[in-house]
């Protein structure tokens, strides 16, 4: 497996994690978190190279901590030099611009939910 990742933090959102730790029921949140990230493997599928299509075919999506994580992961073996590049070529940031986008809307979709 490729070591590429990306992760969400929660800094100065106490008010917030308060909140979720508080709500009784975590099922939409649950939901929240599988379609965004179902959406960011998308995205992340679309901005991929697309030479063979192995390596947007490599892409999988797994949902672990009772529906509270998502993770996208490319198993293909050369999925990290794509993203990050080499010395002869530029990375493509497929799976970096797809999180960048689905965080924030992630994030603004929580705000909507709890406020």
């Amino acid at each position: 497996m490729s070591n590429i990742g990306y992760e969400i933090t929660f800094e100065g959102l106490g008010d917030l994690q308060a909140t979720l730790e508080e709500a009784a029921d975590l099922k939409p949140v649950a939901e929240l978190t599988r379609t965004h990230t179902a959406r960011m493997l998308q995205n992340a599928q679309r901005r991929s190279p697309k030479d063979t299509r192995f390596l947007m075919r490599s892409g999988s999506l797994s949902i672990e901590d009772a529906g509270l994580t998502g993770i996208v992961d490319f198993y293909a073996e050369y999925a990290a030099y794509q993203e990050y590049g080499t010395r002869w070529i530029v990375g493509k940031f497929y799976l970096k611009q797809s999180f960048d986008v689905e965080s924030r809307l992630y994030l603004s979709s929580l705000e909507r939910m709890f406020n």
